[in-house]
């Protein structure tokens, strides 16, 4: 491998890492960012969704609610470059939604496949989609409460003093 190419899948990583970062904090317009224009996306047995603005509008009516506080983490990356300003990338997922509004926590395990086009001199997700390895519910105790919350107490915790 090349130190050319050794940039290049330092450059996807980073797109997969942004993606993750982007959908836990609702940042739409970072999300959108990380998409073709005619990206498709498969989740979880979710129908699959094509182009961007669909892509975007299955996250948003999903995850948008700031009740739904998720977090997506995304390792162990076995990234292949397929040819000029084209990729394949296989994922590690673990992921959590911890829904307030409704008292229910979701847990699981995914493994994403991605397909990735060099658009403009940027590495963009052309496909991403994922298949359950598991997934739990669990109803929220009534004994545990949230200390700190990215939107409701700006990420500080209660549990710091002033």
């Amino acid at each position: 491998m090349t130190p050319d190419e050794l940039v290049e899948l330092e450059r996807i990583k980073q797109l997969k890492y942004r993606y993750a970062r982007c959908l836990d904090q609702k940042d739409w317009d970072g999300v959108e960012g990380c998409f073709t224009e005619d990206a498709t996306a498969s989740y979880g047995g979710a129908k699959p969704l094509e182009g961007r603005e669909a892509i975007l509008g299955f996250l948003r009516a999903s995850l948008e609610s700031t009740s739904r506080i998720t977090t997506h983490f995304v390792g162990q990356p076995e990234i292949e470059l397929t040819g000029p300003g084209t990729a394949e990338g296989t994922w590690a997922l673990h992921d959590q939604v911890i829904d307030t509004e409704h008292g229910f926590n979701v847990r699981g395990a995914s493994f994403y496949s991605d397909r990735y086009e060099k658009v403009r001199g940027e590495w963009l997700l052309a496909h991403t989609g994922y298949r359950r390895l598991y997934e739990e519910l669990e109803k929220r105790s009534d004994e545990v409460r949230m200390t700190a919350h990215w939107w409701d107490t700006d990420g500080k915790s209660e549990l710091i003093p002033d």
